[in-house]
């Protein structure tokens, strides 16, 4: 089954909402299916409603994309959600994407909290840096904890970074272990650097 259909007969284990940035990459549906698809997120489904705002935004529809993922987000889709403020972000308006990504947050979307992360770093904000991060720590999705872990990297905090990194490495995520090792490396510790990278050629790497 392609990833932006889905007819309402099937199991919901089958719906995939599709998150960006990933979004971007995706194959676009057939003209034939992209109707349906559209007929479907008219008529209220809203894992259609998201996935035809990622086709959109794709064809490069901004404001149809827009349109969609606030309905599918109105309509209680979180991955909707995340998009919608992504999009705010992506074009500026941190206040917007802010305010939507703290009612995604607060669903337990580990996305929308790294996003407001990475908000509050880039303002200097310590209390919302520590509203989130502790929360992203403490779920077990890889991706996001390595994410947190770059982000306090590339802000000079290599000792946050790294304890982010060790998290994702419990969880086994080589790309956790690779940018663990360059900070390891860049430290004089050459043989441990080495030794991780060893086990990061061999693991899974998350995203």
């Amino acid at each position: 089954m392609a990833w932006w259909f889905r007819r309402r007969s099937e199991p919901d284990d089958e719906v995939v909402s599709v998150r960006l940035p990933a979004g971007h990459e995706v194959e676009l549906p057939p003209d034939e299916e992209l109707a349906e698809l559209t007929a479907w997120a008219e008529q209220g489904d809203d894992v259609a409603m998201g996935n035809l705002a990622v086709v959109l935004r794709r064809q490069g529809d901004r404001a149809g994309a827009l349109h969609w993922w606030g309905q599918a987000w109105e309509a209680g889709n979180v991955v909707a959600g995340f998009n919608l403020g992504m999009q705010h972000a992506v074009a500026g308006d941190a206040n917007r994407a802010q305010v939507i990504w703290e009612k995604v947050a607060a669903l337990g979307d580990p996305d929308a909290m790294l996003g407001l992360v990475k908000q509050a770093l880039d303002r200097g904000d310590a209390a919302g840096v520590e509203r989130w991060a502790p929360v992203i720590l403490a779920q077990d999705e890889a991706f996001p904890i390595t994410a947190l872990g770059v982000a306090f990297r590339d802000r000079g905090d290599p000792a946050r970074a790294v304890q982010a990194f060790l998290r994702a490495e419990e969880l086994g995520d080589g790309y956790a272990m690779e940018y663990r090792a360059r900070i390891l490396a860049a430290q004089g510790q050459h043989e441990e650097a080495e030794a991780l990278r060893a086990r990061a050629a061999t693991a899974e790497r998350m995203l």
